[in-house]
C-alpha cells in the first residue's frame, strides 16, 4: 500500500538523521518513529483482517443496524479473529524482527525492520525501555549525576555550572540590559566511546531449554548497564576525568581525623546544600562511622526524618557501595562528598547494540555495546576525604 511505503520512506529518512552528523531533536525524532510504527501496525492489522474475512470490517456505528450473517462458520471465523487481534502483546514490528533475530541468528536482518550500526544490530528503543525499568531495580549511582542523552558520536552540549549562576543586577524602567559578569552557560565537550561485552548462550541451550532470549538479555543487559555507568562514575570520582576543555581535572582531596576533622573539612568544602548533598561510602567506613558518638554521646550519624531507614552524615544523604566497588586501607577510610549533580555529566548515546559471534570453542555468544562518555561540571562541587576515625597513638607520648 501507498501508506506503508510512505511510512518506511520517512523511517529510513530519521534514522539517516539520527545517524549525520548535525544536531536533531532525538525526542521528537524517536516519538515520530514510534508513532509511524503504531500507524503501521494498524494498517497491516486491518490488511490481516480484511484477508481473512474476505471483506472489509464494519465500522463499530454500524455494528447494531447490520444484520446477523447467516453463516455460522464465517461468524465464528469473525469472533476467532477479534481474539486474536484484540489479544495479541503490543509489540512493535521492530521488536518482534529482534526478537527474530535473536532466536535465528539470521544473518539478513528480518525484512530490513531493524537498524544496523558498524555490523550491529541497534536495539530497538521498544525495547531499551522495558531494559531501564529493569536497570531501575539495580544499584544505580547515574541517578544522583546529571544525564544528557546525545544523537552523535561527539560535539559540545551546552551546559549550566551552577556555581556560575549570579544573581540578577537592579535595573530601572527603560534603562539598557547590563551585560551579566557570569556566563553562565558553557559549551562542555563530549566523545562517547564504547564498552562492549557477551551475553553467553548456546544455541542448544535456546532449543533444548527454551530459554526466552530476550528475556535473558533484557535482564543481563540491565545490569550491565548499570555496574558499566557506577564503575565510569566511580573512575571519575576517584581519579579525575576531562572537564570544560578537555583538559583532565580532578576533585580535591582532603584528609581528616576525629569527628571534630570531619566536620571541619565538609564545614569549609561542602556547600550546604543539604537536599543533594551525597556522601558515598564503602561498608567497611560506614561500619566505622555507626559508631562514632560526638562529646554529648550523639552518634555521629544521624536517621534521616524523610527515610527512616536510611541515615545522612552531616546533612549529607548517606549511600553505602559493596568494599570491592570502594576499597579503603587499614588506617583511612575514603568518603566522596558533595553534590554530584553539580560535578559530573553523563553523555549518553541512547542507542544499544547487539551482534552475534563466535566465542572460542564453545559456540556463539551475543556481543553487546553501550555507548557513553562521563565528564566533569564543576570540580568543586565534590570532595574526597580521607577519614581516620581517631588519631594514631604515637609510643612513648
Amino acid at each position: 500500500m501507498k501508506r506503508l511505503l510512505e511510512i518506511e520512506a520517512r523511517k529510513e529518512e530519521i534514522r539517516k538523521m539520527l545517524e549525520g552528523e548535525e544536531k536533531v531533536d532525538v525526542k521528537a525524532l524517536t516519538e515520530e518513529v514510534r508513532a509511524l510504527n503504531e500507524e503501521k501496525e494498524g494498517i497491516e492489522a486491518r490488511e490481516a483482517l480484511k484477508k481473512n474475512l474476505g471483506k472489509s470490517p464494519e465500522p463499530a456505528t454500524n455494528k447494531k443496524n447490520k444484520e446477523p450473517d447467516e453463516d455460522p462458520e464465517a461468524r465464528s471465523m469473525q469472533a476467532q479473529t477479534r481474539v486474536v487481534v484484540d489479544n495479541t502483546p503490543q509489540m512493535s514490528q521492530e521488536s518482534r524482527a529482534f526478537q527474530t533475530y535473536l532466536e535465528t541468528r539470521a544473518a539478513d536482518i528480518d525484512g530490513g525492520n531493524l537498524k544496523t550500526d558498524s555490523g550491529f544490530v541497534v536495539i530497538p528503543e521498544e525495547i531499551v525501555n522495558d531494559i531501564m525499568k529493569l536497570k531501575s531495580s539495580e544499584y544505580n549511582l547515574d541517578k544522583y549525576v546529571t544525564i544528557k542523552p546525545v544523537g552523535n558520536g561527539s560535539g559540545k552540549y551546552p551546559v549550566v555550572r551552577p556555581s556560575d549562576v549570579a544573581a540578577l543586577p537592579e535595573v530601572a524602567e527603560l534603562e539598557e540590559n547590563p551585560k551579566l559578569a557570569v556566563k553562565p552557560f558553557f559549551m562542555l565537550g563530549y566523545d562517547i566511546k564504547t564498552y562492549r561485552g557477551y551475553f553467553l548462550v548456546s544455541k542448544e541451550a535456546i532449543e533444548d531449554a527454551q530459554i526466552d532470549v530476550l528475556a535473558e538479555l533484557k535482564t543481563w543487559l540491565a545490569r550491565t548497564i548499570a555496574a558499566t555507568r557506577n564503575a565510569t562514575i566511580l573512575k571519575v570520582l576517584k581519579e579525575g576525568g576531562q572537564g570544560e576543555d578537555g583538559s583532565t581535572t580532578k576533585f580535591a582531596t582532603k584528609d581528616a581525623t576525629g569527628i571534630d576533622g570531619l566536620k571541619d573539612v565538609v564545614n569549609m568544602n561542602i556547600k550546604p546544600n543539604y537536599e543533594n548533598n551525597l556522601a558515598i561510602m564503602s561498608q567497611s567506613a560506614y561500619a566505622a562511622l555507626d559508631k562514632l558518638k560526638d562529646g554529648n554521646g550523639n552518634y555521629l550519624l544521624q536517621a534521616d526524618v524523610k527515610e527512616p531507614t536510611a541515615k545522612r552524615l552531616l546533612g549529607a544523604r548517606i549511600e553505602v557501595l559493596p568494599d570491592e566497588m570502594l576499597p579503603n586501607n587499614a588506617d583511612a577510610h575514603q568518603i566522596i562528598l558533595g553534590n554530584m549533580k553539580d560535578g559530573i555529566v553523563l553523555f549518553s548515546r541512547s542507542q544499544y547494540q547487539a551482534q552475534w559471534t563466535n566465542y572460542m570453542h564453545f559456540g556463539e555468544a551475543l556481543m553487546v555495546a553501550v555507548r557513553q562518555d562521563v565528564r566533569i561540571l564543576d570540580k568543586d562541587s565534590v570532595i574526597l576525604v580521607n577519614f581516620t576515625p581517631s588519631a594514631p597513638v604515637v609510643p612513648g607520648v
